[in-house]
């Protein structure tokens, strides 16, 4: 595989984790996330895959990604770019929470998984 078809399957894996969050399809979302998977929020609490996807399940949000700029060292790869969190359940979204992102990515088995994903709130 190229660096273009692993940057290409790491854009899809990276909608595929927003529409898991925003339609609220928790199993989808445990699929892209690595079982060490951690997940710092904006204040830097630190949650494991499972305490991530409880919030989800108790927080229902819709990320809205820009563009992401990937970058793959053979087996591991950095996805960074800007995020709206929006914060609620669809069509009824009680606030929006700017953010920049900083993901890693590694393949596992031959799959693409999220391994860190840290959330820096814009000001």
């Amino acid at each position: 595989m190229s660096d273009a078809d692993d940057i290409a399957a790491l854009v899809a894996l990276e909608q595929r984790r927003a529409e898991a969050i925003g339609e609220s399809d928790l199993e989808a979302l445990a699929e892209v996330l690595a079982n060490d998977y951690l997940h710092v929020l904006a204040p830097g609490r630190v949650c494991t895959k499972a305490q991530y996807i409880e919030m989800i399940r108790n927080g229902p949000r819709r990320p809205e990604r820009g563009p992401l700029t990937v970058r793959v060292y053979g087996p591991s790869a950095v996805i960074t770019g800007d995020l709206n969190n929006n914060i609620g359940p669809a069509g009824q979204i009680r606030r929006v929470i700017p953010a920049y992102c900083t993901q890693v990515a590694v393949k596992q088995k031959g799959a693409w998984r999220f391994v860190s994903y840290i959330l820096t709130q814009k000001r």
